[in-house]
């Protein structure tokens, strides 16, 4: 019996061994440290993708995104944290700006049928939009570098504060006064803006 449970420990202990030095060889672009962690690791991130979006086509694709970024993002792997909770935590933020994406395109047809912009004026409509984009794109580019820099890992990295926090090395509060200067900010630049659309293209961004 004690024997038994002396191997089952050797082999767990051999197995985590062998995952962290698959993430050592993952940060230095080893093609074949990849795929095995990726087999390793697919059939977990499947299942988790699955209850958060219910559909099995979105969630391969949740599942293939997520190992692009891990991909992308390899020099900068830590082989001693923990890769599930990394691998979960992008898949949360993706199906977040995915559903984010999805009120945007709401949003936009919503205007469409309701000042009813049909083909002759498209054009117009379709210069309001990018107008509106630009002015959002300019209003981020005006913000001090640090507040822009939390704010676009907030509002389109879609990370939690205290992971801004974390990754920044200073206080949850900081983050959220941060947050809340960019939005009232980005307030005042649009209250001039009597479109409805401008407001819920807004909301696409900043609603979280």
């Amino acid at each position: 019996m004690k024997d038994r449970y002396f191997n089952q420990k050797t082999m767990q202990t051999d197995s985590r061994e062998s995952f962290v030095e698959d993430i050592e060889a993952l940060t230095t672009g080893n093609v074949a440290a990849f795929e095995r962690l990726y087999h390793k690791l697919e059939p977990k991130l499947f299942a988790f993708a699955m209850k958060l979006v219910r559909s099995r086509e979105d969630a391969e694709e949740i599942v293939q995104e997520v190992f692009l970024k891990v991909w992308e993002r390899r020099s900068s792997l830590d082989p001693t944290q923990n890769l599930d909770g990394y691998l979960f935590t992008t898949a949360k933020n993706l199906v977040y700006n995915k559903a984010r994406h999805r009120v945007y395109e709401f949003a936009f047809g919503q205007y469409l049928a309701d000042y009813g912009a049909v083909s002759e004026n498209s054009t117009q409509t379709t210069l309001e939009h990018k107008e509106l984009v630009q002015l959002f794109e300019e209003a981020c580019a005006s913000m001090p570098p640090v507040r822009r820099q939390v704010f676009v890992m907030s509002r389109t990295e879609g990370l939690s504060n205290t992971e801004i926090a974390t990754k920044l090395n200073t206080s949850n509060s900081n983050i959220e006064n941060h947050i809340n200067k960019a939005l009232k900010m980005l307030r005042e630049k649009f209250k001039s803006y009597d479109i409805v659309y401008g407001f819920l293209l807004m909301c696409a961004y900043l609603v979280r």
